[in-house]
């Protein structure tokens, strides 16, 4: 869905914009030659917070974690602001959900929002509050019980985002259709766009459509103006169908609305053309991004790697994503090349070994290695076996080395049997 593509949603990521924004401020600082420091410099104070993030990120004991964060939240004049600090609760509740303590992390939350200052959370503190909730039913309560000032069309979003990553769709139309009544917020664009993700989702496409309509004719008073974020998610899920008469249609009603494409629409049809086996024209799209100063990101790359592989175009798929690893932002955006998909690298792999492509091949190889990533035990082994009878047993070998560090757990003796199968002396033994 064109919002999932957001997780990865409907735009460059926040911490990329961030990153952006920051090196357009330093790019505008003269150059200047600093002479070395006459004297010994003093060491920076650390951060409180950065000191309890640090503290978090390596503690293993869910309550320990816990009870680090409530003393900081009870500690105001030790840690100001703390409120603000969405990195660092984000970090407390996943790491207490992985460790399988959601209710600590529902805790800390609640904390958090009661802590707030003069006892009342801001509209943007509760609806992040609200998306860090494990369970919807904990941030219906947050929410329900939030005072009436903080609650907002953007946490009530949040709220229903929060019910549909649990699945529950009919409670996300329940949700938004009483909310003004029973929760006294009236849904804005943001809320019906989860709303028009969640029936995309079920395979509710032409509900979806018909809401997406109404927002945009203005029968309905209470519909809000789409954008394009609504209309991508509508046309991911034309795309996600193989509808391709509603496709181009809604493609052609973004036109008439004059509505400006942002990455994701372009990656739906990108991912389009690739899914029709016409890889082609969606890479001929990335110059007209750049003329539209849209930025790409790893899922343009990674939709045109996996349908020129698809298509069994591996010189072309490695053409792109060879572009990808060069690819750098316009003046002043970012100086690092765009990463692919862990997934990109084995499709990729796979495809080279099949071509025969064995030095572009060993390339792939070697940076899954360096990503812990294990290409799949076939393609590995087509590697080795084309590496050995192109007279390379050095490189093959050094390949069966990193596979035998690298693969763990069951997945071991399943390695060992193709091994097993190899002609490489020496090459079956676990250490390198």
């Amino acid at each position: 869905m064109a919002s999932s593509l957001r997780r990865h949603p409907h735009s460059l990521p926040s911490s990329s914009a961030a990153a952006a924004h920051l090196l357009r401020r330093f790019s505008a600082l003269p150059d200047v030659d600093h002479p070395p420091p006459t004297s010994t410099p003093t060491t920076p104070r650390s951060s409180p917070i950065l000191d309890l993030q640090l503290a978090i990120r390596g503690e293993s004991d869910p309550t320990r974690i816990h009870s680090l964060v409530a003393a900081a939240l009870s500690s105001p004049s030790t840690y100001p602001r703390l409120h603000t600090s969405r990195p660092l609760f984000s970090l407390a509740a996943s790491r207490l959900a992985r460790l399988r303590r959601p209710d600590l992390a529902a805790s800390i939350l609640h904390s958090l929002l009661a802590a707030a200052p003069g006892g009342n959370p801001s509209p943007g503190l509760l609806a992040r509050a609200i998306s860090l909730f494990p369970s919807p039913d904990d941030a219906l309560r947050a929410f329900s019980d939030s005072p009436p000032s903080a609650r907002s069309d953007l946490s009530l979003s949040a709220l229903l985002s929060s019910l549909l990553r649990a699945g529950r769709v009919d409670e996300v139309k329940a949700t938004l259709d009483s909310a003004e009544g029973s929760l006294g917020v009236a849904p804005g664009r943001a809320s019906h766009n989860v709303l028009l993700h969640a029936l995309v989702r079920n395979s509710e496409i032409d509900a979806a459509r018909e809401l997406l309509d109404e927002m945009a004719s203005k029968r309905v008073k209470h519909r809000p103006a789409p954008d394009i974020v609504s209309y991508n998610t509508v046309l991911a899920g034309y795309s996600s169908k193989g509808d391709g008469e509603g496709f181009e249609k809604l493609l052609k009603e973004i036109n008439d609305r004059k509505l400006e494409p942002n990455v994701v629409t372009y990656n739906c049809r990108i991912q389009w053309f690739a899914k029709k086996g016409e890889t082609f024209k969606g890479e001929e799209l990335l110059d007209v991004m750049e003329s539209k100063d849209v930025a790409p990101n790893y899922l343009t790359y990674n939709a045109l790697v996996q349908g020129y592989c698809k298509e069994g175009n591996v010189g072309l798929a490695m053409r792109v994503f060879k572009r990808m690893k060069v690819m750098k932002r316009r003046e002043g955006r970012s100086a690092l090349g765009v990463s692919a998909h862990s997934q990109t690298y084995v499709v990729l792999f796979r495809s080279l070994v099949e071509k025969e492509k064995l030095d572009d091949a060993l390339w792939i190889c070697k940076s899954c290695f360096a990503m812990k990533v294990a290409p799949t035990f076939e393609a590995v082994k087509g590697l080795v076996e084309g590496l050995v009878k192109g007279g390379k047993s050095v490189e093959a070998k050094d390949v069966v080395a990193k596979m035998n560090l690298l693969v763990k757990g069951d997945a071991k003796v399943a390695w060992e049997k193709v091994v097993g199968e190899l002609s490489l002396e020496g090459a079956a033994s676990s250490n390198p």
